[in-house]
């Protein structure tokens, strides 16, 4: 997983906007899809197990944050943070906090 602080990345600056590029990917894509999604205080995604997946996810924490274990490492995403879950990487989430986790999820099907 990769993961990257928004506060990190240096604008790229237009009179009339801000725009900070968290990740770029090339490629043919078959599928996009973008969630929003509130994860409550002690709730897991999945709920039992791993989660793995043929697409890549690509995720913004808006607020709160959740503890995250992918490729056997644990780490814990906070509100400003992005993270990139290559296709076919073992993962799931929890939010141990006392405060809701709100973020968008894309998810990024690659062409066969």
């Amino acid at each position: 997983m990769r993961k990257i602080n928004i506060n990190q990345v240096e604008p790229i600056g237009m009179p009339i906007y801000e725009m900070k590029k968290l990740f770029t990917k090339q490629g043919n894509f078959q599928e996009v899809s973008m969630s929003v999604i509130s994860l409550t205080p002690g709730e897991r995604i999945p709920t039992v197990g791993m989660s793995c997946h043929n697409e890549d996810e690509y995720s913004y924490i808006f607020s709160g944050e959740i503890e995250t274990y992918c490729n056997g490492e644990y780490s814990v995403e906070k509100a400003g943070d992005a993270t990139l879950i290559p296709a076919g990487e073992e993962h799931w989430c929890v939010n141990n906090s006392s405060e809701p986790c709100m973020l968008v999820c894309f998810m990024v099907k690659k062409a066969e």
